[in-house]
């Protein structure tokens, strides 16, 4: 899970002086850093990506609005057979919701016109300013970056920084918000803020 303050972090201590966050240096840039520890290698890797999901949501969150604002989504309000009430977004929705049987319900011709008509104005809009391609980007970028996650949190770490940078993407995946309350996110934030004090004392080339 993404929070909105994960990259304004003091982890930034861990980062060698002269990269920027994100991993926009050219690997090798600092020699005893990266390949001295493949986990904070990832991290940067993993951090580039964060950044790259989190604009890819906000365009397609972007594009959302802008379609539900002119056309809304495609919904119909169905009655079923015991007298209550179900609103449904397209037909796809409506058999999920109904097990697949839509027989019994009032779902009939004035219904499914209604739907079908709203869907092909949904689809029109969606040609024209790109949502369903900036989902399956949004979708890829996620899918990367999770990929990247675990790749670092099955990756031993090799100094201070390391485990720092583990942790750092445990929280920022795992927790619901950056202020999150609930056990055990507290407690790890604390722990991390130990470690980058502990990290700022030791003379450690990740530093350097």
């Amino acid at each position: 899970m993404m929070t909105d303050s994960d990259d304004s972090m003091s982890f930034a201590t861990v980062i060698p002086m002269g990269r920027p966050r994100g991993g926009g240096a050219k690997r090798g840039a600092h020699p005893g850093t990266e390949r001295a520890d493949p986990a904070l290698s990832l991290w940067h890797d993993f951090v580039a990506a964060r950044t790259c999901a989190r604009k890819l949501t906000g365009r397609q969150q972007a594009i959302e609005s802008v379609m539900v604002d002119h056309i809304g989504f495609p919904v119909v309000r169905i009655k079923l057979p015991d007298g209550g009430h179900v609103s449904v977004v397209g037909r796809e929705d409506a058999r999920e919701i109904l097990g697949g049987e839509l027989s019994g319900t009032q779902f009939g011709e004035a219904e499914k016109a209604s739907l079908e008509a709203h869907e092909a104005r949904w689809s029109a809009i969606d040609a024209e300013l790109g949502y369903s391609s900036a989902l399956r980007a949004e979708a890829r970028a996620l899918d990367r970056m999770r990929e990247l996650a675990e790749r670092l949190w099955a990756t031993p770490a090799a100094s201070l920084g390391g485990v720092i940078a583990k942790l750092d993407a445990l929280l920022s995946e795992g927790a619901p918000s950056s202020v999150a309350g609930e056990f055990p996110w507290p407690q790890l934030r604390a722990m991390r803020a130990d470690l980058e004090k502990l990290h700022v004392a030791s003379p450690s080339p990740l530093r350097r």
